[in-house]
């Protein structure tokens, strides 16, 4: 998972979506006070986790692991930066890509193929990127077979009407160092948008990359946001879900799609 900087949220706050903006990020520092978030590890089959999982890349020097979600039967949502190696920032192959749903120990509910993998239109890996960067970072895998599994339904433009600055959300990932079980931040918010993306006081570190943000709505949870950097020991960057919803307009592999894996951009 990426480290994000911000010095720069001195900046002006951008308003966000259903008055999600808060100015005072911009001077909240770091040793702040904050609400307690107590992380709970999940250890259940329930809706929504056999949905949520492990999106891993294997490889012959190394491997990495990010979390993804099954938001259709065959499309699951993570982090863009997960398709690149991070040293060379070149596409892993579509082959060595696989998203494992449900991880529990030793147990899963599923091993999805990869087809292929897209990302957010102008996207482009970077070894040290910037808050600026931060609301393109966000990708989709197109399984080869649909799963059997319920989705995690994506959050409607209609269904935000209920966000509002008292909104709770909570936070979903396998972090690395509880890689077997998932974890989740039971109770954060969004402190504001900036550079068109959202800060939250959801604690997160390596392996959460590309979780859901997760939101009760009258109809169940729904998928508000992916994560995507982590800022500091309380704070990361959340891609909202107004910024991807092109991504998920015409989710098709493309012909020329072929075991290399280079990313297909969605198109505006």
């Amino acid at each position: 998972m990426p480290v994000i900087s911000i010095k720069n949220l001195a900046k002006p706050v951008r308003a966000a979506l259903c008055s999600l903006s808060i100015a005072a990020v911009a001077s909240w520092a770091p040793g702040a006070a904050a609400e307690d978030t107590g992380l709970q590890v999940i250890d259940s089959a329930e809706a929504p986790w056999p949905s949520i999982g492990r999106v891993n890349v294997k490889g012959y020097r190394s491997t990495s692991m990010c979390t993804g979600t099954l938001i259709a039967p065959n499309i699951v949502l993570t982090a863009a930066h997960c398709f690149y190696n991070k040293s060379t920032l070149r596409p892993f192959q579509t082959a060595d890509v696989l998203f494992m749903a449900g991880v529990r120990r030793e147990d899963y509910s599923a091993r999805l193929e990869t087809a292929c993998f897209m990302t957010a239109s102008g996207y482009q890996p970077k070894d040290q990127p910037k808050l600026r960067d931060v609301h393109k970072d966000v990708g989709i895998i197109v399984l080869k077979t649909p799963s059997t599994l319920p989705p995690v339904p994506v959050l409607t433009l209609e269904e935000a009407s209920i966000l509002n600055k008292q909104t709770r959300f909570q936070s979903a990932g396998y972090r690395k160092s509880r890689r077997f079980l998932p974890t989740v931040v039971p109770s954060c918010r969004v402190m504001g948008t900036v550079e068109d993306s959202w800060v939250t006081d959801c604690n997160t570190e390596s392996g959460a990359s590309g979780g859901p943000l997760l939101v009760e709505t009258p109809d169940g949870l729904r998928v508000a946001g992916v994560m995507s950097a982590k800022i500091d020991g309380q704070r990361s960057a959340i891609v909202p879900f107004f910024e991807w919803q092109d991504l998920l307009a015409n989710p098709v592999c493309p012909q020329s799609a072929n075991a290399a894996g280079p990313m297909m951009p969605a198109s505006k």
